[in-house]
């Protein structure tokens, strides 16, 4: 009985002991920490390019930096940077990934845009005093009433249509700025008939690619018709010479005469000499460059008091119309 008595205290003790040890806990550890937020990716601003080469550009770019996220954070971007981009625009997506595979995009465009060029980049601009720069200033009048205006021509290089046009091409194409030239070869009083040698001689001083022709204005003032044909001829001349040598011609026409001018040419025998250089343009296959129907409407606001040379704002608008030309003709699309 003691034996029993003995095993049971026992087996009771073994309970108490182990539900005690049951009931006993130690201190609540604490819970892991949240991940961070999810990672953020912010774009810059958009990259403006520019090229000669139609094939497109090479942009180089620095990839965006996320902020947030499960280390490692992993960004890329596609297009990428380095790649070669092609005219026009280009969205660029970047994508942020961090280590729980959480992301975050954000985008940007690249816009590469095609550089106009020019395919021939030196030109000789042969004429008389209006293509040397001859302004008129009025200096006096012939009566108390201010009629019969004394006129002076003086050349002002910075007017001539050749230095404008120099700049508005240079403007226009910058990648080739350094290489574009126009030599003023325009010479005051100059008959067309008288101009052969110096032409030859520019043409070989100058070596240029382009042929800017306007003469004729000190051949054709009394309208003779045997002038103004030795002087169309002379022109040909000029033109074949140079198509021969592989040099494209522009031919610009004469302008219209201001009414009243002491110098102005009858209109009838400028018309009849446009008439004659849209002849020489078409047999020689040069470029015609009116210049007298842009300019009739407004004669008084482009050409001087003499009635035959430009003034400033003329120069300004005779380059612009041989500039377009010269575009619609020699630029590279």
């Amino acid at each position: 009985m003691e034996t029993v008595k003995s095993l049971v205290i026992g087996a009771a003790i073994a309970v108490t002991l182990a539900v005690a040890a049951c009931n006993t806990t130690g201190p609540t550890p604490p819970p892991p920490p949240p991940p961070p937020a999810a990672p953020l990716l912010s774009c810059g601003d958009s990259i403006s390019r520019s090229t000669v080469n139609a094939g497109g550009l090479t942009v180089s770019f620095d990839t965006p930096s996320a902020t947030g996220g499960q280390s490692p954070v992993n960004v890329t971007c596609s297009p990428s940077s380095g790649e070669n981009f092609p005219i026009g625009t280009t969205a660029v997506t970047c994508k942020a990934t961090d280590g729980l595979n959480r992301t975050a995009e954000c985008s940007f465009p690249v816009t590469v845009s095609k550089l106009a060029t020019l395919s021939r980049t030196r030109f000789l601009a042969f004429g008389d005093s209006v293509t040397s720069g001859e302004v008129t200033f009025p200096v006096g009048s012939t009566s108390l009433h201010g009629a019969g205006a004394i006129t002076k021509q003086v050349v002002v290089p910075s007017a001539a249509y050749p230095t404008i046009l120099a700049k508005t091409l240079q403007g226009r194409y910058p990648s080739q700025a350094e290489q574009i030239v126009v030599a003023n070869y325009g010479l005051g009083g100059e008959r067309t008939v008288e101009a052969r040698n110096r032409y030859f001689q520019a043409l070989s001083i100058v070596r240029p690619e382009v042929v800017l022709l306007m003469e004729g204005y000190n051949d054709i003032p009394g309208g003779a018709n045997g002038a103004a044909s030795a002087a169309a001829s002379e022109i040909e001349i000029m033109a074949a010479e140079a198509r021969l040598r592989g040099m494209r011609v522009f031919i610009g026409t004469a302008l219209p005469p201001r009414p009243g001018g002491n110098r102005a040419i009858g209109e009838i025998y400028v018309i009849d000499w446009n008439n004659r250089m849209r002849t020489v343009a078409a047999r020689q296959g040069a470029v015609l460059v009116d210049l007298y129907t842009p300019i009739l409407p407004e004669v008084t606001r482009y050409i001087g008091v003499d009635g035959l040379h430009p003034n400033e704002a003329g120069y300004a608008k005779i380059a612009d119309l041989f500039f377009q030309a010269i575009q619609a003709t020699l630029e590279v699309p």
